[in-house]
């Protein structure tokens, strides 16, 4: 059962990150109190403002789970988020553009169908 606790962290990481995965609700239930660590790792490295504002942060992230061949659906969650952030649809498609040759075809084609699947584009 969830207790209070784990459902406040579960939507803090909702509205800190924009997403949530099932890898959440696995953890804050299994142990809370190392999730709590980790969404302060994230507040220092991802979430929080430092530099490099949120945009180019998940940017990064799209390119790199791509790279990665990390699940659509995950891919799309920071597409997503970086559609909230202010950047266009244009901007991922070129983020993705730009690495394609160190993160090979195969990863590209993923982050494609991720982009076309969350910008709604028609083929």
């Amino acid at each position: 059962m969830s207790t209070e606790e784990t459902e406040s962290i579960l939507q803090s990481v909702q509205q800190d990150r924009g997403y949530s995965l099932e890898m959440h609700r696995i953890m804050a239930e299994a142990d809370l109190e190392w999730v709590k660590k980790y969404n302060d790792f994230i507040d220092a490295t991802y979430t929080g403002q430092r530099l490099l504002d949120r945009k180019t942060k998940e940017l990064l992230q799209v390119v790199v789970e791509a790279a990665l061949r990390a699940d659509q659906d995950q891919i799309q969650a920071h597409i997503k988020v970086a559609l909230r952030e202010g950047a266009t649809p244009e901007e991922v498609l070129q983020a993705l553009q730009a690495v394609i040759m160190p993160m090979g075809g195969l990863a590209f084609r993923r982050g494609v169908q991720a982009w076309a699947a969350e910008t709604g584009f028609k083929f």
